[in-house]
This record gives structure tokens, C-alpha cells and sequence, in this order.
């Protein structure tokens, strides 16, 4: 009975060691990384990189023929998106290709929208804010009860949990009149307060149709886009910015990202090249002069540029050097455990093996063969020989933690 004890500790332990000692070791071999900041400056007719010295850590901005800038320097070149600091400097510029530029027109003209992986892959509360768009108020106040939609659409009142009836069917009916399929596949929306104005929700029904819904002066109001991709809608970033140009940022179900055009639901569909929303990070720059699009992964940072009317103008794809440290963290640990996969925002425990670290595997063998014969207890517990042979040094260090068990002899 104790050695069944034993090993139910050991395998314990080294699956404890397996999730914590390869995290802390990686964060002391591997190479931390800064993905570097790249827009197109309109001035100067080129891209700046504002990226940190590998040697002294210090931020380094250069444009692509490697010449150097000061902070000042850069941010000048940038006037669309420094236009705070420009203007306190006193050297906003009156014009940019022709067009005329004040801090209004520049600010008014902003904005900026952003989607992470993380974000299409984490757990989601299916209850929210369903907000009033027409008070008469300048500033949104939170509604007393949250909505969801099943089999129908219900309001749940947040203190109690009991359900609205009266105003659940009323909503009920409104979907249903436009032709509205329950239950919903997806709602999508930005559920606080602290925006300007309020545009509802997007929700898909079971056919994968696309409706937009908002309550205004209490009652209703539903709009059935048209919109149906065959792959099906994965996900609707909203923005409720001043410029009504889209409703927000909006993925399918094959990965195309668009945006979704203010009152007549056109996706404008943004020229991404191999964009993988799973596995990259998508930035939307929209200024008086331009939209650019950055997208980020591991490898590299890419670029596109275009006019007001989406019209391609410029690109250009930036190479990150590998992180230093990688290839050693597969030949250090045979089996690493860890908590999320990739960008998902679940947890998890997710078994990685590594036959690259068998070295290492018959090295521990031998460390603590030797260890017990030198303490004349070679023979005891073969199965230890077995869990640090698959797991290296985890499971190593669980049998010197564990230790072994009396022997007969010292137990009589």
C-alpha cells in the first residue's frame, strides 16, 4: 500500500514540476521579444520602424534603408497618429498630399480597431448588455437586466434571475417578424457604456443569416442585413466611432476580414494576404489620409497600406529573428505541461513530448542510477528508472523530493 502511495505521489509531483520548472527555466533562457511598431509615414513616402537594440535594449527607429531618427524625428513623420504631441510642438503641418490638415480633421478622422487570437478562442458568458441607442442623454447608463437567445429571446433581470415575459416576447416577435431562425449561433457586439452612442447588437440565427438589433425608446429595433457567408460568421468586433464609415471589424468562418459598411452592411473586404486569425494579430489603422492594416505573428510583422477607398498603395513585410533559447527548451525537457494552447483563453493541460530531449532523458538516468548505488540502493524502485527515463529532469526531481521508501530491515 505505501508503494502504491509513493507513486501516486511521484506522478503528482511530477506533473506539478512538468507545469512550473520549464516555464521558469524558459523565462531565463529564452529570449524576450518586442514586436516592433511599423506604419507608413505619408510625408516622407516610406515605412518607419520603431524596433529595440538587441545589444542595449533601447528603442531604435530607422526607416527601411536603415537610417536613424530621433523620437521627435519619427513622431514628426508620423503626423496622423502623433498629431497630439505635433500640435503641442507647434508643427502640425497645414497640408499632406494636398489635403488640408487641423487637429480637428485629424482627430475626427481617427480610429482604430484590433483583434487577437486570444480573442476569437476564450470562454464567453452568454448574457449582455442590451443598452437604450435613442435616451436623449449624451452618456449610456447600464440596463438593469441582461439578454440572451435561445430558443427565444429573453431578458433576465440582473437581480433577481427572473425573466421579463412581457418584454421578451415583444423582442421575440420583432426577430421572428424579420424572418429571424432561433436559436442564435452568434451575438456579437460592445457591451459598455463607455462609448458615444450605442449601435445594439449583430446576431446570427441558426441559418447563419445576419440581423442587426438595437432597442430604441424601449421597443425593438431589428434589421435583417442580408447577409449570410456560406462559412458562416466567426466573429463581429464593433466600434461605434463618430465617422460612421463601418460598424466594425467582422472575421468568417474562412478566415476573410472586412469591414462591415455603416447602414448598407457592404463588407469591404481588406487585402490580407495568408491572414490567419487563429495564429495572428490584426491592427486597423484609419486616418485623414489612409488605412493600413499590420498583422503579427511569430515570424513576421506584414503591412498594407491603402487609400480612403481601399485601393492598395504600399506593403511591406518585416522578418523577426527567432527567439534565442527555443531549440535548447526541447533538448532540456522531455515532457513540458502546460496550462494553454497557443492563444486560447481556456485552460487546459496540454502534454507536450519531446523525443529531442533523450540525452538529456539518459542523463538523469545515469544521475540518479549513480546516486543510488553510492547510497548502496540501486535495486530499490525500478519503476523510478521508467518515470524519469519519459520525463527527464521533472520527474528526477519528484523522485529526490519523494525519496524511497524503509527498508524491511528498518521497518522491523
Amino acid at each position: 500500500m505505501l508503494k502504491v502511495s509513493r507513486i501516486a505521489i511521484l506522478l503528482l509531483m511530477t506533473l506539478v514540476c512538468a507545469i512550473y520548472v520549464p516555464e521558469q527555466v524558459r523565462r531565463l533562457l529564452v529570449e524576450r521579444s518586442f514586436s516592433p511598431f511599423i506604419l507608413y509615414s505619408s510625408p516622407l513616402k516610406t515605412f518607419l520602424v520603431r524596433d529595440r537594440d538587441k545589444d542595449t535594449g533601447q528603442p531604435r527607429m530607422t526607416d527601411l534603408s536603415g537610417k536613424e531618427y530621433t523620437r521627435k524625428e519619427f513622431e514628426t513623420a508620423l503626423p496622423m497618429f502623433f498629431y497630439k504631441d505635433l500640435a503641442a510642438w507647434g508643427c502640425l503641418p497645414e497640408s499632406v498630399d494636398g489635403v488640408k490638415v487641423t487637429y480637428k480633421k485629424v482627430a475626427m478622422n481617427r480610429q482604430v480597431l484590433s483583434l487577437r487570437p486570444r480573442t476569437l478562442s476564450s470562454p464567453v458568458v452568454p448574457l449582455y448588455p442590451l443598452y437604450e441607442s435613442a435616451s436623449g442623454f449624451t452618456q449610456l447608463e447600464e440596463p438593469d437586466s441582461m439578454f440572451r437567445v435561445t430558443g427565444a429571446f429573453e431578458f433576465v433581470d440582473a437581480e433577481t434571475n427572473a425573466v421579463d415575459e412581457n418584454r421578451s416576447a415583444r423582442f421575440t416577435g420583432a426577430l421572428a417578424g424579420k424572418g429571424f431562425v432561433f436559436p442564435a449561433q452568434g451575438i456579437f457586439g460592445n457591451p459598455t457604456a463607455r462609448k458615444p452612442f450605442d449601435e445594439g447588437y449583430f446576431i446570427t440565427d441558426a441559418k447563419g443569416s445576419l440581423f442587426h438589433l438595437k432597442m430604441v425608446g424601449g421597443n425593438p429595433w431589428v434589421k435583417n442585413t442580408g447577409l449570410a457567408p456560406s462559412s458562416g460568421i466567426r466573429y463581429i468586433g464593433m466600434d461605434e466611432n463618430p465617422r460612421r464609415e463601418f460598424y466594425g471589424l467582422m472575421i468568417e468562418g474562412n478566415g476573410t476580414a472586412s469591414l462591415l459598411s455603416w447602414d448598407t452592411y457592404t463588407p469591404t473586404v481588406l487585402p490580407l494576404k495568408g491572414y490567419d486569425p487563429d495564429t495572428m494579430s490584426l491592427a486597423v489603422y484609419c486616418d485623414l489620409l489612409k488605412r493600413s492594416f499590420v498583422v503579427t505573428d511569430k515570424k513576421a510583422v506584414r503591412v498594407w497600406v491603402t487609400d480612403r477607398q481601399y485601393r492598395p498603395t504600399a506593403s511591406h513585410t518585416y522578418l523577426l529573428a527567432e527567439k534565442k533559447g527555443r531549440e535548447l527548451m526541447k533538448r532540456l525537457f522531455p515532457l513540458r505541461v502546460v496550462r494553454a494552447k497557443g492563444e486560447s483563453g481556456f485552460a487546459l493541460l496540454d502534454f507536450n513530448w519531446s523525443l529531442e530531449a533523450w540525452a538529456m532523458s539518459l542523463f538523469c538516468v545515469a544521475l540518479m542510477m549513480g546516486w543510488r548505488v553510492r547510497q548502496h540502493r540501486g535495486a530499490r524502485h525500478p519503476e523510478d528508472l521508467l518515470l524519469v527515463l519519459l520525463t527527464g529532469g521533472c520527474g528526477l526531481l519528484a523522485v529526490a523530493l519523494a525519496g524511497c521508501l524503509p527498508s524491511r530491515d528498518v521497518v522491523r
